[in-house]
């Protein structure tokens, strides 16, 4: 009985803190405009398939912000805002090239792509570098998440264990009651 309870109460506090997770989460993604930022590092979600096998789709990556473009060089891995994409299409791309200085400008390509990015990428568009974090199959979670479905399943699911495992947790404090009832009843008579 004493494992049980302890299983118990372990589960709940697990389910508390994935239930305080998932809150932040589609909190700080909803403030951050859908970039959340962890220890000073955004998160990113990668949805395609340019930098396999190196950052498989599907992905959550960490990108550190870059106060000095002019210390990125060929073979950093960077996020940045499209050139050529008037709705702001995020990118992670690897640099192939410094093409210019004067204006600060990169090539980039992506690992799994035959050429090359068809425009080079102004320093004022680039978001961040690539941390060397990569968390495979996060990216799907967090992108289900952060709809409406997602947000309201992440807090509802978490929530509704904690109220299942408390109702049995008091139903089998009652059983208990009842049965020392009985059996105090019992030694009396």
């Amino acid at each position: 009985m004493k494992v049980l309870k302890i299983i118990s109460r372990g589960l709940t506090v697990l389910l508390l803190i994935c239930l305080v997770f998932a809150a932040i989460l589609a909190i700080s993604s909803n403030l951050a405009g859908g970039t959340p930022k962890f220890f000073g590092k955004t998160m990113m979600i990668v949805l395609s398939g340019s930098m396999e096998p190196t950052i498989p789709t599907g992905s959550a990556i960490f990108v550190e912000e870059v106060t000095d473009p002019t210390q990125l060089k060929v073979g950093d891995v960077i996020t940045f805002e499209s050139p050529i994409h008037e709705n702001t299409r995020i990118i992670t791309h690897r640099i192939t090239e410094v093409a210019s200085t004067v204006p600060l400008e990169f090539i980039a390509q992506g690992d799994n792509n035959q050429a090359a990015d068809p425009m080079p990428i102004p320093a004022e568009n680039i978001l961040g570098k690539h941390s060397d974090i990569t968390v495979p199959y996060l990216g799907y979670v967090l992108s289900f998440l952060q709809s409406k479905k997602g947000i309201g399943l992440a807090l509802i699911i978490p929530g509704l264990l904690v109220i299942i495992l408390e109702v049995i947790s008091v139903w089998r404090m009652l059983g208990r009651m009842e049965s020392k009832e009985k059996t105090e009843t019992k030694s009396i008579a």
